[in-house]
């Protein structure tokens, strides 16, 4: 597709309907865009650069594969952005649970416009499905790229993690997911699968 020169103009809800027919240069306007609140948002609740970085990336890759299932109807697309960037979030300090003290953010101290919705019953449907239709897709990728992205996205391990469990440099393993994720994407998009 032909990319468009974005401004600062265009709103989230345009961007974010150019991104779901792929549209890289509005994915990148919608990072400029998203990644200072995002840092700072997890920052604040991880008190971790390192795991804060990770988590805005993740939460990037997670919009770029879900754009599709927005809608103008369950509220403003800053709404539906920053939903994702908590989920990310608290899914992160539920799995430190364990390991550390959780640092918890009363809700009061985040913005209105960052407050997730509720999630309801449709959405929680289809994530279990498109789960499923991942796991069959993973089927097609290299044992390699399989194995991270089991791990980061089942498991929920960071970067870090996972190169440690596999036993390779930390930079061969943001490679291999990255990949890994274009070359899912491909698959699903050949299977006239959109919005995973």
């Amino acid at each position: 597709m032909h990319a468009f020169d974005w401004d600062d103009e265009i709103s989230d809800e345009c961007l974010i309907d150019a991104i779901a027919r792929g549209d890289i240069t509005a994915m990148e306007t919608l990072c400029g865009r998203y990644n200072r609140p995002f840092f700072s948002l997890a920052y604040r609740m991880t008190a971790s650069k390192q795991t804060s970085e990770d988590l805005v990336q993740t939460t990037f890759l997670a919009i770029w594969r879900n754009c599709a299932t927005y809608s103008k109807e369950t509220g403003s697309a800053r709404r539906w952005l920053f939903s994702i960037m908590h989920y990310r979030i608290i899914d992160y300090l539920r799995r430190q649970r364990s390991r550390s003290p959780w640092k918890e953010m009363p809700w009061e101290d985040i913005e209105m416009g960052e407050i997730p919705p509720i999630p309801d019953p449709w959405e929680e449907t289809w994530s279990v499905e498109r789960r499923r239709l991942i796991r069959k897709a993973l089927q097609h990728l290299s044992v390699e790229q399989r194995q991270v992205i089991e791990l980061a996205y089942f498991e929920g391990l960071t970067h870090e993690e996972i190169a440690e469990r596999c036993q390779i440099p930390l930079g061969t393993a943001k490679s291999r997911l990255k990949l890994g994720l274009l070359h899912l994407k491909r698959i699903l998009s050949e299977q006239g699968i959109v919005g995973i």
